[in-house]
Parts: structure tokens; C-alpha cells; sequence
């Protein structure tokens, strides 16, 4: 018995100073860290909204199979462009408490803060995107406000229009379009001017002039809205990165949801 004891304990000594040793040899990613420090900062929670959603009385509407809850946050004021957070649950009841905060910030060193619009949406198909159908709600709070009401009480109709149009290249640059270039389309809120594209198309095959459709389906975060003023921006790049380079040929015009006929003109060279 003694040596079947002695068998048994060698043998979880070498199990645990394999699983010791193979722990040391692979230490947690770097994003994992990141995530980990940042769920146990202690501040983490002290900007917290929290409340309930209800459906509104008025509202006379089935809830799809596949719908799901999200909620949203943005800065005041901000109507367009990514929201600064956002939840989502597949699994809810009405009146069903929620809480959004620091943690569910979209972009690293955002912070969750100041005066800010909440928006609910009932997302019928459960894919973020606004759609005819769906049932939405907002409410304007503080940062740490507890006890908010958000009420789903407006249907969304219709649809989203797209910016249309052509893009075309200044005769004197056409000579600079290089083999295997890629042609990309940004829009950007009219009010951003940098960070992330509120919409993007990436082209590969280039035929010029090009006709184009820029709408919803090709925004870059899931749950923001292709809506208001912005500047769509046109860039022939080389090396198909996205990145502007030295070379890239590029050019800017103004437009609105709906605009129809827009023309796009690429009339200059970045880096120079």
C-alpha cells in the first residue's frame, strides 16, 4: 500500500509541474491582460447608467423570434458616427433593467462620461442596423444617473437612402493610377474630422468613371446610423491598405443621405 501511495503521489506531482510548466510557457495575450485589468479597475462601474426599458402602451407590435434588445450610447448632441457604447441581450422581458457603462465603451481610451443620449432598440432581426419595424426609445442622461426610463415607443419606417453617384478621375492624373490599385470610399460626419469612417466601401477592380451606392450595409460599426451631413471622401490607393499614402490619388465633396447624381472627382496626389 505504501508504495501504491508513493506511485499515486509522484505521478500528481508530475501532472501538476507538467500543467505548472506549460502554464509558463504560454502566458495570457496581451488583450486578454488588457480586458482583465480593465474589468477590475475599481472605477470601472462608477459611471454606470442603469434603469429600465418598457414598451410603450401605444405601440401594438409582435416581437420576432430573432430580435434582439440594444442599447446605445452617445455625447449629446452627437447624432452620427459610431456610438461612444453599446449593449446587446438576446435574452429579455419587459420591463427589462439594464445598465451600460465605462466597459462597454466600442474604442480603447473612450470614456464614458458627461451628458449623453441612450437609445434602446427593439432590433427585430437582431443584426443592429435600423430597420423598417423596429421599435426604438431615447432618453438624455448623465453619466452615473440611476433609475432612467426608456420607453420603446416609436416604430422605425421606411428606410435608409444611400448616397449615389459617380467617381471619376482629373484627366491629368489618370496616367498615375497604378496596376492592382484599389479604389476606397469613406464618409465621414460632417463634423468628425478624424478616427474611424462612419461608412466604407473597398473596391478592387477599377473601371472608370464608376457609379456608386454608399448607404447603411456599409457602415463600420454595427448600430450606427448612416444619417446627417457628411464628406465622402474618394482615394485610388496603391497598396490597397486603406491607409493614405504617398502617391494615392484622392478627392472630397459634400453630401447627404438620399443625394442622388453625386460627382466624385479624385484630383489630387496625397503626400505632395
Amino acid at each position: 500500500m505504501k508504495q501504491l501511495a508513493l506511485f499515486l503521489y509522484l505521478s500528481l506531482l508530475f501532472i501538476f509541474s507538467g500543467c505548472e510548466s506549460e502554464m509558463k510557457e504560454h502566458p495570457l495575450p496581451e488583450t486578454l491582460k488588457k480586458e482583465l485589468a480593465r474589468k477590475s479597475d475599481p472605477n470601472a462601474h462608477k459611471n454606470d447608467v442603469s434603469g429600465t426599458i418598457s414598451m410603450g402602451p401605444e405601440v401594438q407590435a409582435a416581437i420576432h423570434p430573432a430580435a434582439g434588445l440594444f442599447i446605445f450610447a452617445r455625447p449629446e448632441g452627437v447624432d452620427a458616427g459610431p456610438p461612444l457604447a453599446v449593449r446587446k441581450h438576446g435574452i429579455f422581458d419587459f420591463p427589462f433593467e439594464f445598465e451600460i457603462g465605462q466597459l462597454n465603451t466600442m474604442m480603447e481610451g473612450s470614456v464614458f462620461e458627461g451628458s449623453l443620449t441612450l437609445t434602446a432598440r427593439l432590433d427585430q432581426d437582431g443584426n443592429r442596423k435600423s430597420s423598417p419595424g423596429d421599435i426604438e426609445g431615447k432618453a438624455t442622461v448623465q453619466a452615473g444617473q440611476k433609475g432612467v426610463k426608456l420607453i420603446l415607443d416609436t416604430v422605425v419606417e421606411g428606410k435608409t437612402l444611400n448616397v449615389q453617384g459617380t467617381v471619376s478621375v482629373s484627366e491629368g492624373l489618370k496616367s498615375k493610377i497604378k496596376e492592382n490599385a484599389v479604389l476606397f470610399l469613406f464618409a465621414r460626419s460632417a463634423e468628425v474630422k478624424r478616427g474611424p469612417p462612419l461608412a466604407v466601401q473597398r473596391i478592387p477592380d477599377i473601371k472608370l468613371p464608376l457609379k456608386f451606392s454608399l448607404g447603411a450595409q456599409d457602415v463600420m460599426f454595427p448600430g450606427t446610423n448612416f444619417e446627417g451631413p457628411m464628406v465622402l471622401t474618394g482615394r485610388i490607393d496603391a497598396d490597397g491598405d486603406a491607409r493614405a499614402g504617398a502617391g494615392d490619388i484622392e478627392g472630397f465633396v459634400e453630401v447627404k443621405p438620399g443625394d442622388t447624381n453625386v460627382e466624385l472627382l479624385l484630383n489630387h496626389l496625397t503626400g505632395e
